[in-house]
C-alpha cells in the first residue's frame, strides 16, 4: 500500500450519495454547506487486485435549489428543481475530474487513458428519519463514447445516540454499452498495445455493493465519519481481461466542518 496524494478521491465519489453529511437545511435560501478532509484505502482503479491510500476532499455547497458537490462519480453543479417532505429531484451536470489513467497500474500499460468528458444527470433521492434511498442517471454530453450509467441506493439509518448516525445497504449499477466498452473493453488498437485479447464489454449490471457508515457529531459544527463499501464487479465488467479481482472493498475516514 502506497501513499498518493497526486490523485485524490473528490468529494466522496467513491461513497453513495447517502454516505455524505447531512448538515444543512438544503431548503434554506442561504449560503450553507460542509467542507472537510480525510484519507481514504481503495482499489487502484475498478477492478484492480492492488489497494493505495489517497487523500480525500471533502465538500456540498448549496445556495437555495442550487448545489456544488458530488453525484455519482461525478463533481458537479445540480439544480434541485422539485422537492416535497421526502423527495427531491435533481438535473446538473458534471465531470469525473479523475478519470482511469494508464498510469494508476503497471497492469494498464498499453490501455491508454480513459478522457475527461463532460456528463449530465438527473437524480430523484427519497428521505426519511429511517430510509435513505435513491436513483441517479448519467449520460455522456462530451461526445466520448462514456455512454448512460444508473446508480441506485437504499439505507437504513439509526441514531443510538443523538450525536451519533449508523447507516447500511444495498447500491448497484447499471451501465449500456458504450459505457461498458470504454471502462472494460479492449479495443483492437488497445489490443495490440497492451497483449490484451480484444474485449468487446455489452451493456448489463455493472457491480453490486454494501455500505456501512457512521457519522459522530463532535460539536455543533463539526462532525468525523467512516465508510466501508464491499462491491463485486458483475457480467462483462466481471469477465473484462482487465479485472484482476472481481471483489473490491474501499474505506474512508474524515473530518468536515458545517456553516
Amino acid at each position: 500500500m502506497r501513499f498518493t496524494p497526486a490523485k485524490p478521491l473528490p468529494l466522496i465519489l467513491l461513497f453513495s450519495t447517502a454516505a455524505l453529511p447531512a448538515f444543512a437545511d438544503e431548503s434554506a435560501q442561504n449560503f450553507n454547506g460542509f467542507l472537510g478532509a480525510g484519507v481514504s484505502v481503495q482499489p487502484k482503479y475498478t477492478g484492480s487486485k492492488h489497494n493505495e491510500t489517497r487523500f480525500l476532499p471533502v465538500a456540498r455547497l448549496n445556495y437555495g435549489p442550487f448545489f456544488f458537490g458530488g453525484v455519482d462519480t461525478l463533481t458537479a453543479l445540480g439544480w434541485q428543481f422539485a422537492r416535497t417532505e421526502h423527495w427531491t429531484f435533481a438535473v446538473g451536470a458534471g465531470l469525473d475530474l479523475f478519470p482511469r489513467e494508464e498510469s494508476d497500474d503497471d497492469y494498464l500499460r498499453g490501455m491508454g487513458d480513459i478522457k475527461r468528458s463532460p456528463h449530465a444527470f438527473t437524480s430523484a433521492i427519497y428521505r426519511n428519519d429511517l430510509f435513505n434511498a435513491g436513483v441517479i442517471l448519467t449520460q455522456d454530453i462530451g461526445g466520448n463514447q462514456q455512454g448512460f450509467r444508473l446508480t441506485s441506493y437504499a439505507n437504513l439509518s439509526w441514531r443510538p445516540y443523538e450525536d451519533l448516525r449508523l447507516f447500511t445497504g444495498p447500491s448497484l449499477s447499471w451501465a449500456n454499452s458504450d459505457y461498458m466498452q470504454t471502462h472494460y473493453g479492449v479495443s483492437a488498437h488497445q489490443s495490440s498495445r497492451s497483449g490484451f485479447s480484444r474485449y468487446d464489454a455489452g451493456s448489463g449490471l455493472e457491480k453490486i455493493g454494501w455500505e456501512v457508515g457512521m457519522d459522530y457529531d463532535m460539536t455543533a459544527a463539526w462532525q468525523v465519519g467512516a465508510r466501508v463499501m464491499a462491491q463485486r464487479l458483475e457480467s462483462d465488467a466481471a469477465d473484462s481481461p482487465l479485472t484482476q479481482q472481481k471483489d473490491q472493498v474501499s474505506y474512508a475516514l474524515f473530518l468536515a466542518w458545517h456553516f
